[in-house]
């Protein structure tokens, strides 16, 4: 083996990790770029909440009011959806990478093309989140920490209406995926099964996201792995294979 083999080698893990947290990060400040135009999102979340009434899924009121009885685990609710989004996310990149070289490739493309996606929903269907929509479903950050995450005199930091699709929902179900795949151990896999239903809970509870938004989210992340997958398939096709 050449010593500029061995050196890559060496350093391939923080190139490869060094790419994800870039693109995360690339994301956030893209997301916060775009415009926010607050009338066309509120119209916005008020279809998406006509289309749930319409399909029996708008439980996101009688959800949240039932947890509300309960402020102390509204409040952990409320940590986990602030802390675990990122720092989960990337977590679960570096165990991959240790764990399956190829399954780290397969998610990482997957991710970077539906976050992509994603980011072209939030430009062209700008939606506000169920708790700045009107909707009589409260902030509950606000409630319990007075931290606003998100309004509009807040949009230098976040982006306040981009509740569709839910990248919460969709990053937080490819992980569970992913866990489920390559973890050998069942607790685990438990975790992996657990991790997606918890945030799911969380960001409608916190009413942050509709449900109708984490449908989309799973969505977005079913197009992005799909459409990477031909270009794995041929970049493990021989050369010679390809010609015939």
């Amino acid at each position: 083996m050449s010593r500029a083999r061995r050196v890559l080698l060496r350093v391939d893990p923080f190139l490869q990790i060094g790419l994800v947290i870039a693109l995360a990060e690339t994301y956030r400040l893209l997301r916060r770029l775009l415009p926010t135009d607050w009338p066309q999102a509120i119209a916005n979340a008020q279809h998406v909440e006509r289309l749930e009434r319409v399909t029996h899924i708008g439980w996101e009121q009688g959800i949240q009011s039932w947890f509300l009885q309960f402020p102390e685990l509204v409040k952990g609710m409320n940590w986990f959806y602030l802390s675990s989004h990122f720092f989960v996310t990337g977590a679960f990149f570096v165990w991959l990478y240790w764990r399956n070289r190829e399954g780290f490739s397969i998610f990482r493309d997957g991710f970077l093309l539906a976050t992509a996606i994603a980011l072209v929903i939030h430009w062209r269907y700008p939606t506000a989140p169920p708790r700045l929509a009107n909707m009589n479903i409260k902030d509950t950050i606000d409630l319990y920490s007075g931290v606003n995450i998100g309004g509009p005199h807040h949009e230098r930091f976040a982006n306040p209406v981009a509740a569709v699709p839910s990248l919460h929902a969709g990053w937080a179900l490819a992980l569970g995926v992913g866990i489920v795949l390559y973890a050998r151990n069942l607790l685990v896999r438990a975790v992996g099964v657990l991790y997606p239903a918890a945030v799911l809970l969380t960001i409608v509870v916190t009413g942050n996201h509709f449900i109708f938004d984490a449908v989309a989210g799973a969505l977005v992340m079913a197009v992005g792995f799909a459409a990477t997958a031909p270009f794995r398939v041929a970049a493990r096709e021989p050369v010679y294979a390809r010609s015939q």
